[in-house]
């Protein structure tokens, strides 16, 4: 998530790969960790109090161990998505990794692009990484394909200490199933412009401050100066060209994107588009946000809220770095407003490590992926990166900097408790194209939600429905 919106659209768009593609990595044997069950005799010494009687009782045990480090070279490939910048970090945990397992070499590459083509086929032709980078629509994109392992098997035979990361991985799981493991997180929250607040005369509203607030604020923050209907400054940038930041509002206002289990799309039906309703309403009702076309003109293809063309934007700690180093007034940050009957709603983004299901050494690479989620990988990116949240418990406390910007960090950290991500579902590769395309046809004015609404839920479901069958038929060759 440290890519920019519109790449993260990219690869939802290039999705669709040859049945042939499909078949070849959805039929490609799964690899697991070998998980040897070994009898042990315990003894346990009872005392029974009222005759001072103690017995010795054998019992058996079966103790899990998990496969050992290979004896034999193994070499494994992990393409990163930080770049040149991110690069000395992993071959720093690589390096570390390497001592404690000299017969592996790890290849960091920095040059992963989000392509969901290009690693759909390779998974087909078996050339793909060992570890694959991803977020959380990555993971159900390239599951629903059969190109990723189920990552519970090596946790469990590997004695993964899941109580000591943050309380999510419910989140990332399908059907009892997990197929990446994030490697950091952010949850939603609200940006503000201080400098601008001051100007109006406004302070950072109280955690427990609602939508209707919101749009209070926008009004007062956006400024017409010659009443010409073209505001030289913005209450607030909404962003619908990608699910996270308008996702929280359609939480809080109770609505759903699919059904339980995420075989029909719902978003499209009301109520469940409410929150998104509301978001349209600050645009062209009450024209206290931009619209996309305006938000080019005025902020130059850049950041309107950094640019300072808007007052409030909604975004995540993958903010932080930016904002920490190119802003240029005074931010703060709000936790996400409450919806109309008090509800609670934040997106929750991530990038994440999955492992390829035709790589030659799954557990080598699992055993990397452990060391990527380790405690001290977890505090090297909260000082290098200081940017998204750590998933590791332990390292939150590197991850706040009291010293910088914003003041209230916590916030993130207890939005956790209630994010989620959204949109989510095996078949979100299905819905995008077709509801982003129509979702844009709104934000630009061309028709109404309702309308675009209508025209696009039946084909989506009929894709969906589409899609079941096709990838069922594959389970049966």
């Amino acid at each position: 998530m440290f890519h920019q919106a519109l790449t993260r659209r990219s690869f939802l768009q290039a999705a669709a790969v040859t049945a042939a593609g499909t078949l070849v990595a959805a039929c490609t044997p799964a690899a697991t960790p070998e998980v040897k069950e070994v009898e042990k005799i315990v003894q346990q010494t009872v005392v029974v109090k009222e005759t001072q009687v103690v017995k010795v009782v054998e019992e058996v045990q079966k103790v899990v161990t998990a496969t050992p480090g290979p004896a034999a070279p193994v070499t494994i490939y992990f393409p990163q998505a930080m770049g040149d910048d991110g690069q000395p970090v992993f071959e720093g945990i690589a390096k570390r990794f390497q001592q404690k397992h000299p017969n592996v070499t790890v290849k960091v590459d920095p040059t992963f692009d989000w392509d969901s083509q290009k690693y759909l086929v390779q998974a087909a032709a078996g050339t793909a990484p060992d570890i694959i980078w991803g977020d959380e629509d990555w993971s159900f994109l390239l599951s629903s394909k059969g190109v990723l392992l189920d990552l519970n098997p090596f946790m469990d035979a590997s004695g993964f200490k899941r109580d000591n990361y943050a309380d999510i991985l419910d989140k990332f799981s399908w059907q009892g199933k997990l197929f990446s493991f994030p490697i950091w997180i952010g949850a939603e929250g609200v940006f503000f412009n201080l400098d601008l607040l001051d100007k109006a005369g406004l302070e950072l509203p109280p955690d427990n401050w609602t939508y209707e607030d919101m749009r209070t604020m926008a009004k007062q923050l956006t400024i017409d100066e010659n009443k010409d209907g073209d505001p030289e400054q913005y209450g607030i940038h909404i962003q619908t060209g990608w699910d996270n930041p308008w996702g929280s509002t359609v939480m809080a206002y109770g609505g759903k994107f699919y059904s339980a289990d995420g075989t029909d799309f719902v978003l499209c039906q009301k109520p469940n588009y409410d929150g998104l309703q509301y978001l349209i309403d600050l645009i062209h009702k009450d024209k206290v946000a931009p619209t996309p076309e305006i938000t080019e003109a005025l902020a130059g293809g850049g950041d309107p809220f950094q640019t300072g063309v808007c007052a409030m934007t909604i975004s995540n700690p993958w903010g932080f770095a930016r904002y920490r180093r190119g802003a240029t007034f005074t931010w703060d940050c709000a936790p996400m407003p409450l919806g109309p009957t008090g509800g609670k709603g934040a997106s929750l983004s991530s990038d994440s490590l999955s492992i390829y299901r035709g790589s030659k050494n799954p557990d080598v690479a699992w055993q990397f992926t452990d060391e990527l989620l380790s405690f001290e990988s977890q505090k090297a990116y909260c000082t290098e990166f200081k940017g998204p949240q750590p998933v590791h418990k332990e390292a939150f406390q590197y991850w706040l900097r009291p010293e910088d910007p914003p003041k209230h960090q916590q916030l993130f950290i207890d939005a956790l408790e209630y994010a989620e991500c959204p949109m989510w579902s095996m078949f979100s590769y299905i819905v995008q194209d077709p509801f982003y395309m129509a979702l844009g046809d709104v934000t630009s004015g061309n028709k109404s939600l309702e309308e675009a609404m209508d025209e696009v839920c039946q084909p989506i479901k009929e894709a969906i429905q589409a899609e079941i069958e096709k990838l069922a038929s594959y389970s049966g060759s």
